[in-house]
């Protein structure tokens, strides 16, 4: 006896049998998971390691305050600064292995602008020079997004870094997440590549992307230093300042900072670059998911209208950035980003990675 669907109420009862005996089969068939198509970098040791102290030195000079020459005036007399002692190596800050999907909203140096190019810089008095500790041969660094100073989670980032003979890749991937996303889907794609060398990153190249729901933006810039010009995707060049840094590199290459009370840096954002001016801060300790974390605190030098950018480099953990601040053009906090998780991989010998 054969069978046919020809007729439409066999056809309907034929699917719906179908569809009864799948979903019998997904409630108490066998569970069988799909594979995950998506990599991720393997469980990495966070480790906590002291920053060698830098040298002692006078701060700059002030302009004094007028005196009463009644008062005997003191000469200045540098005292030694000394740093609270080292806290004690810790094993592993986070122990879970990183998420598949670690992402945060627009790069915060990327949100800031310079300030005018005609301002000077105050040199200190001293100009001894201290090395920026050696960075790991591989990271991983993610980071929370908040609106302003809320509680209100908008995204996730999360920078990657690896270092090979001589040679560096720094990447970092950002999104909207949760309820944001449903009003805003924004991803953010940044990629510095270059040297690595015991003066820390040259970045080579800069590419950056910008996805939107109904957008796509691109920009790249080549860094040529032996013709000290930057070249831009959009056509355009522009002389190349030495120690220029792309806005994701500038993150992991201030050095240590004691010696100085402000310091400036050349700074590009694929389009263009800019002269940026960082005050330095006394240091302060901040609660994280990963622990209270002593930190060096940024400030960037901006016009009243202008928007502002604060960092605070971990000094545990080799000046990695552990928080980053934005201050819109009215002087409020628009967000903020802190560290949820660092891994890092160190090896015990690391002068063949900083040698070339």
């Amino acid at each position: 006896m054969s069978f046919k669907l020809s007729a439409p109420s066999r056809r309907i009862a034929f699917a719906i049998g179908i569809s009864l005996l799948l979903h019998g089969l997904l409630l108490w068939g066998p569970n069988i998971e799909l594979p995950h198509l998506k990599s991720s970098l393997p469980p990495l040791v966070a480790k906590l390691e002291a920053l060698p102290n830098a040298p002692a030195t006078p701060k700059p000079e002030r302009k004094a305050r007028p005196v009463p020459k009644s008062e005997p005036v003191a000469e200045p007399v540098a005292e030694p600064v000394a740093e609270p002692a080292a806290e004690p190596v810790a094993e592993s800050a986070t122990q879970a292995a990183p998420a598949e999907d670690i992402p945060l909203v627009a790069s915060a140096v990327a949100a800031a602008s310079a300030p005018p190019a005609t301002e000077t810089l105050a040199q200190p008095e001293s100009t001894s020079v201290v090395e920026r500790p050696p960075l790991p041969r591989r990271a991983q660094l993610t980071f929370d997004v908040y609106n302003g100073t809320s509680d209100f989670k908008i995204g996730e980032v999360m920078h990657t870094l690896e270092i090979d003979d001589g040679h560096y890749v720094l990447q970092s991937v950002t999104e909207t997440v949760g309820l944001a996303s449903l009003f805003k889907t924004y991803k953010l794609t940044q990629y510095s590549s270059g040297n690595y060398s015991r003066q820390g990153l040259q970045p080579e190249q800069f590419f950056e992307e910008r996805a939107e729901r109904l957008s796509t933006q691109r920009n790249t810039v080549e860094f040529d230093h032996t013709a000290q010009r930057a070249r831009f995707s959009h056509g355009g060049d522009a002389v190349l300042p030495p120690d220029t840094q792309d806005i994701l590199s500038i993150l992991y290459q201030f050095p240590p900072l004691a010696n100085t009370e402000t310091v400036a840096i050349f700074v590009s954002n694929g389009k263009k670059i800019e002269r940026y001016e960082f005050e330095i801060g006394a240091n302060k300790k901040i609660h994280t998911a990963v622990g209270d974390l002593r930190t060096v605190h940024l400030r960037k030098m901006h016009q009243p209208d202008e928007e502002g950018l604060e960092i605070w480099l971990a000094l545990e953990y080799r000046l990695f950035p552990v928080k980053l601040r934005i201050i819109d053009r009215n002087g409020e906090i628009s967000g903020e980003s802190v560290i949820t998780d660092i891994r890092a991989e160190f090896e015990k010998e690391t002068k063949q990675d900083v040698d070339h």
